[in-house]
């Protein structure tokens, strides 16, 4: 089960009334493996095929995050478009990104979902297209290649340049950031890797930085062992972080 512990302050429980407005973004937290989350009331949430999906997994934690993750993200849109849980329909874009389908697309609400290991993150905004990226920081995950294969020339020298200690952190700070911008232009791993910047603060803290016109990157503070990223297209937004809890589905199902 999970060994981490949420920061109250930086995802508070969320009020009572879900209020989202175009100058906002609002980016959910999930614990799924906090033992207080009942399973049977998660899955029953789900449509057949996630259900189905589901029932494909080999492990039990692989099952539970997947059940949690999309149940939260059914739980929130049911909520912020206030329709019941079975009228929300998905569709596919070009590259696989998950979209509302009509009549619902026209409300402009727009969303993604990113989940690894326990925990699970779900970004949702009002007329513009956002991008969300959860990795669990692997401590025995060999990076070089993967970086040398996917980082920039200047991203590769930038990241073996930082001390030793600090070089696994950078890796998945960039590595979230630049999977947050391909989910939210929707191109998949088919698209471009938009280039950031790796450098060290003057608090011997790695920064990630990227000036890619009409985006915005957010490095999301997360438990320990996580990184996270978030990109919105169009002006910065103000964002708002909250802690999802399964009440969430117990009284707006």
């Amino acid at each position: 089960m999970s060994t981490f512990e949420f920061s109250d302050y930086l995802w508070p429980s969320p009020a009572e009334v879900i209020d989202l407005n175009e100058s906002d973004v609002h980016v959910w937290l999930v614990n799924a493996g906090a033992k207080d989350i009942p399973q049977d009331l998660l899955a029953v949430s789900l449509s057949e095929d996630e259900q189905e999906r589901a029932a494909r997994f080999k492990f039990a934690k692989d099952r539970r995050l997947h059940v949690a993750a999309h149940a939260a993200l059914r739980s929130l849109l049911t909520a912020y478009l206030k329709v019941a849980a079975n009228e929300i329909r998905f569709v596919s874009g070009t590259h696989g990104k998950p979209a509302l389908a009509q009549p619902l697309a026209a409300s402009g609400l727009e969303f993604n979902l990113s989940h690894s290991h326990e925990v699970a993150l779900v970004a949702v905004a009002r007329q513009s297209a956002v991008g969300v990226d959860v990795e669990f920081v692997k401590r025995d995950f060999s990076f070089d290649e993967l970086a040398r294969r996917f980082f920039t020339t200047k991203e590769v020298a930038a990241l073996f340049e930082l001390p030793q200690p600090l070089q696994r952190e950078a890796f998945f700070k960039c590595w979230t950031s630049k999977e947050a911008f391909l989910k939210a232009k929707g191109t998949g791993l088919s698209g471009k890797l938009d280039e950031v910047a790796i450098t060290l603060a003057a608090d011997q803290q790695v920064r990630i930085n990227a000036s890619v016109p009409d985006w915005s990157l957010t490095e999301l503070t997360l438990c320990a062992g996580y990184q996270g990223a978030l990109v919105v297209h169009g002006d910065p937004r103000t964002i708002q972080c909250y802690q999802w809890e399964s009440s969430l589905i117990a009284t707006r199902r």
